[in-house]
């Protein structure tokens, strides 16, 4: 009697344990808020009245953030990358990625995909019995959220729904964008170029005015905007406490992009985070007027550790006098100072609401973080056995809910390739301690001390530093190339805002390019101010077939465009000086010549406009290229019409050049000669990542030398 009664309390415990599994599941599912609706006849406050106030703190919203920057400042003593690692092994996502990857095989699958499909789903936010449906995409790198909304359309809508959408997003080929304000993945965005909108300028900030109006324009070609994503971010790794208000700009950025855009009925989502500040108080009661439904919305699939929650805004009122409103608004995305609203027009019970949800968002997230750190370095058989159920559980009732299928591979965005199956060769790194990564800053106050912090760095990239497909030459043809190319054809100059310093390429590791330009920003501040380098040093010089770059007069350059295009003019002045002096002529030869040979020295190919020179001069003006060494490039051989293409270039460049200096708004430049896939094709892209790597860590190691013999000297 007593092992039977022992058994039926073993199965209750069971019982129990089992439905408060599902219990805590079903609370994933469940992370919402939803604002009480205003009237819809209610009016704005007066658009004279706008940041007319001085921004002011809600008491109670601060203490809420309070009280969860306590429990997050419990990590501060963790290392970075073995705090991610414990948390993904707890998480439940990664099953579930795998489950879209290899069952349902979704096109480009992220967790970006599977945090819009939820969103769509769980507030229906597709009109599926629409004949044409036009979305809009911004801030949208990679490409997932588009990716994951197509996945939803054609299981859900009729099979003759036409969609159209275009999307925008920090460029990630204009080398002036910082690369921790991005995302550096252009798997997706390279087969669908034509449906990205980078704006005027090339860059893809959406808070740059002519940018923005570009946007809102090819809208127009439309008759309607039924959905706008934004999915915007910023990198606040180093300062956590700070994320709300460095983000806010973009948000009111975004927000008044979509309401621009949105026709009346539109839904849209908006990636925020937490909602403490008057910027985010002002940015929900205005969407809240504007929208006949506003919620918050953690998905499932969204870390559950961090803030990141997604306002779900429903069926655009377009209320009476929003444009003039959105103009002010976008005129004072810099206006931290001022807050949008007189704190007298947002009611008390808004001011609640907004409290209450808080106070619901802050309680799920410091569970999860006081759990992590809990079970961190612990080994716990119960805890793993219940993690396994609960991954289990979490999975099979996602794809309950949501209803997954698998699609037709000619359903595709991208048919017949692969996307995801690409190398993002710039992954984000992060390394150390919070506190480590703060004192780090503090402490290298001298420039002895930082001098020594950039040594180590450069002693531990060469010593870890290895080739990318290392058979992979800068001689490598792109793969492809045959009779059907031709230079004229595939001459395509991009112009854009001049790229003053390079912050990221995809043409070099970015751990490589930050250590160049932080040994640069330290040999500035060394080399004394009263002695500039003359402008001869700091052009390339040129001797006889020579050309060479001063590295010790780099950093001295303080704009890479101006840079780049003397080195083009140089490098074209040179071969056609050589041409003449041995009787080459456009039209042929006098006694042609096998031995014409140009040497460029120092030349780090880390713009698409160099890259792109490379390119032309390899295969249409020079017959072989060789890598004499890690600093030295040879071009030899003059092809029969390697002169005659060199002109063609020369002339069509001048013509790009006339064009994009009488274009409106801030100064443009040439950005690139052709497009992206001619020198991503094939091995060639990784020999010139390699070229690029070796002699970024030349570089450091010249500079640094550099500044040790002008510490001895001062001394």
């Amino acid at each position: 009697m007593k092992s039977n009664s022992r058994n039926c309390s073993d199965d209750e415990a069971d019982i129990l344990q089992r439905e408060k599994l599902i219990r805590d599941v079903r609370v994933q599912f469940e992370k919402k808020f939803h604002f009480q609706p205003i009237p819809s006849e209610t009016e704005l406050p007066p658009v004279n009245t706008l940041y007319r106030y001085p921004a002011s703190a809600v008491p109670r919203l601060q203490e809420q953030k309070r009280r969860l920057n306590a429990v997050k400042s419990r990590l501060n003593d963790f290392e970075i990358s073995d705090w991610h690692q414990h948390t993904r092994k707890r998480s439940s996502l990664l099953p579930i990625l795998n489950e879209l990857r290899y069952r349902i095989r979704a096109e480009f699958v992220t967790q970006a995909f599977a945090k819009l499909y939820e969103c769509v789903s769980a507030y229906e936010l597709v009109e599926t019995e629409l004949d044409q449906l036009y979305s809009v995409h911004l801030c949208e790198a990679p490409g997932a959220f588009v990716t994951g909304l197509n996945h939803y359309i054609r299981l859900n809508c009729r099979p003759k729904t036409r969609w159209s959408w275009f999307a925008c997003t920090l460029n990630p080929y204009y080398e002036g964008n910082c690369h921790g304000n991005m995302i550096p993945d252009d798997r997706f965005i390279r087969h669908t170029l034509d449906s990205w909108c980078f704006g005027v300028d090339g860059t893809g900030d959406i808070m740059v005015r002519e940018n923005r109006d570009a946007i809102i324009e090819r809208s127009k070609q439309w008759p309607a905007v039924h959905f706008v994503t934004a999915d915007g971010s910023i990198d606040c790794l180093n300062v956590p406490e700070e994320q709300e208000e460095r983000v806010a700009m973009l948000h009111a950025a975004e927000a008044t992009l979509a309401l621009s855009i949105l026709a009346p009925g539109g839904h849209f989502i908006l990636k925020m985070f937490t909602l403490f500040e008057h910027s985010s108080v002002s940015l929900l009661f205005l969407l809240n007027h504007c929208f006949d439904e506003l919620h918050v919305f953690k998905p499932c699939t969204s870390k559950p550790g961090n803030s990141e929650v997604y306002l779900i805004a429903k069926r655009y009122r377009k209320p009476a006098g929003i444009e003039p409103y959105l103009d002010v608004m976008f005129s004072n995305l810099n206006n931290s100072a001022s807050q949008m609203f007189d704190p007298t027009a947002i009611p008390e019970a808004f001011l609640d609401q907004l409290h209450a949800c808080g106070s619901q968002f802050v309680q799920w997230q410091t569970e999860v973080i006081e759990s992590n750190i809990r079970f961190y370095d612990v080994s716990d058989p119960n805890e793993e056995e219940r993690l396994i159920a609960f991954k289990q559980t979490i999975m099979e009732m996602f794809f309950t809910h949501y209803r997954i299928k698998p699609i037709r591979a000619t359903e595709r965005i991208v048919v017949g390739k692969n996307v995801a199956g690409g190398i993002n060769i710039n992954q984000k790194e992060s390394f150390g301690t919070y506190n480590e990564r703060v004192q780090s800053t503090e402490i290298a106050s001298s420039w002895v001390d930082q001098y020594r912090a950039l040594r180590d760095r450069l002693d531990h990239v060469t010593l870890t530093h290895s080739a990318l497909y290392p058979r992979a030459q800068l001689e490598d043809p792109p793969s492809g190339f045959g009779p059907q190319y031709s230079l004229r054809r595939e001459l395509s100059f991009a112009v854009g805002k001049q790229v003053e310093r390079v912050k990221n390429s995809n043409y070099a590791l970015i751990k490589h390019l930050r250590l160049l330009n932080d040994t640069i920003d330290l040999y500035r501040t060394i080399v004394k101010p009263g002695s500039p380098i003359p402008k001869d040093k700091l052009a390339p010089l040129v001797q006889k077939n020579v050309i060479s770059i001063d590295i010790r007069s780099y950093p001295s350059i303080t704009n890479v465009d101006r840079h780049e295009k003397q080195l083009y003019h140089t490098i074209v002045r040179t071969i056609l000086q050589q041409a003449q002096q041995s009787g080459e002529t456009p039209f042929g030869t006098a006694g042609h010549n096998r031995n014409n040979e140009l040497i460029v020295e120092n030349w780090l190919l880390l713009t698409r406009f160099s890259v792109g020179l490379l390119y032309l001069l390899k295969m249409y003006v020079f017959e072989t290229l060789e890598l004499l060494s890690p600093t030295r490039i040879a071009f030899r051989d003059l092809r029969s019409d390697g002169i005659t293409s060199l002109l063609a270039l020369n002339d069509a460049f001048g013509s790009a050049c006339c064009s994009a200096s009488a274009l409106p708004g801030t100064s443009k430049s040439i950005l690139a000669l052709v497009p992206n896939s001619s020198p991503l094709n094939g091995h060639y892209k990784y020999g010139i990542i390699n070229y690029n790597n070796a002699l970024c860590l030349i570089y450091c190691a010249t500079l640094l030398s550099e500044m040790e013999k002008l510490s001895v000297t001062d001394s």
